[in-house]
């Protein structure tokens, strides 16, 4: 199967350089839009010509350290423009250690862009064109806690390099995993059959209005293409991310575990808490000395660090379950320190974590 899939992407780029070559000075095709379209079709015809303004491609370089010195590699992923600001929303593992990142936006112009944010547990990525163009089209945000199993939504991507390649499908099921970023915001996933493949990694997922509602995050494949199971990160998780000024951004990503799971686990009474699994470089949690995981352990299909600190309260709200760490952005969003109280081998410790240099909300319009 692989080899019969390598054969034809060769077959691709080979008849697509001679039809290129050949055509080097034709004028583009103009397509006519047939009259005898029922009303389901025109309908999900007109949501792609609606939408395909604001979808671009994303080039990137990266620079490989290896015993036989730099060696230089070079990806490929979609994206969505959402603003005037000409920010981009992508998955973070399309951009995350690129040297250089350029957009194709469809007018076929080559932009470079910069990262204005990652953040790879929730794999959702910002990026802003280094040159600011007021004409660029860029689609409107929708809300992904008004969705439901069973109705249409849309993909936009370049799958296997195959620019703007439309596809739908249905909403299969929403996905939590229990995982937290920032001790705040809950990582929510959507999962459609809506073909996704390599290299729509990183572009939207559209609802019947034309808004975005998701960003492709990865696919479930044993083969390697798709099989019907897609993940998409929902866009109310991406909004919250984004948001950092109307939440405590600490910066740590963490899972949280039960009462019952610290018991089996580490032996331990507590009602329940953050287990940190990583730090981010430079963030408060970072000055105030929090440590992430380092023992990596696979539970009930998990994937979990272990030897982190374990967060058990914050700003006076103990972490004993999900609702009520999602409770805290409320409660501190106008604070500038927070504090909190984490275990850290058997001993509780306390720290006072200033965010007042992290808040910034990339929502807003300027």
């Amino acid at each position: 199967m692989k080899s019969i899939v390598l054969l034809f992407l060769s077959l691709l780029s080979i008849s697509s350089t001679i039809y290129a070559q050949s055509n080097k000075h034709a004028s583009p095709k103009i397509r006519l839009t047939p009259t005898y379209l029922s009303e389901g079709e025109a309908s999900v015809s007109n949501i792609y010509k609606k939408v395909i303004p604001s979808v671009v491609t994303i080039f990137t370089k990266s620079n490989n350290f290896t015993e036989k010195g730099t060696v230089q590699s070079q990806g490929q992923g979609s994206g969505v423009l959402i603003s005037h600001d000409c920010y981009i929303l992508t998955a973070a593992h399309v951009v995350d250690g690129s040297s250089e990142i350029f957009v194709k936006t469809q007018d076929g112009k080559m932009r470079k862009a910069n990262i204005l944010f990652s953040e790879k547990t929730a794999d959702i990525a910002l990026l802003q064109l280094q040159v600011l163009d007021a004409t660029l089209s860029h689609a409107k945000l929708g809300d992904s806690d008004i969705l439901t199993v069973g109705q249409n939504v849309y993909a936009i991507g370049s799958p296997y390099g195959l620019e703007n390649s439309f596809s739908s499908g249905i909403i299969s099921a929403f996905r939590g995993f229990n995982m937290l970023y920032d001790g705040t915001v809950s990582v929510e996933f959507i999962q459609t059959d809506a073909a996704i493949n390599s290299g729509n990694s990183g572009g939207p997922l559209f609802n019947s209005q034309g808004e975005v509602v998701g960003i492709a995050s990865s696919i479930l494949t044993v083969s390697g293409g798709f099989q019907g199971i897609g993940m998409v990160v929902a866009i109310n998780t991406a909004k919250d991310l984004l948001a950092f000024e109307d939440r405590p951004w600490i910066g740590v990503d963490s899972v949280f575990l039960t009462q019952e799971e610290y018991a089996k686990l580490f032996n331990l009474q507590i009602e329940g808490g953050l287990l940190i699994q990583s730090v981010a470089t430079n963030s408060p949690a970072a000055k105030a000395g929090l440590r992430g995981g380092y023992i990596s352990a696979n539970v009930a299909g998990r994937e979990i660090l272990f030897g982190g600190d374990i967060i058990l309260q914050i700003g006076g709200q103990e972490t004993c379950h999900v609702g009520c760490i999602e409770g805290v952005k409320k409660v501190l969003k106008d604070e500038n320190k927070v504090n909190i109280k984490y275990l850290r081998e058997g001993k509780v410790y306390s720290a006072v974590l200033d965010i007042t240099d992290t808040r910034r909300n990339f929502l807003v319009k300027k």
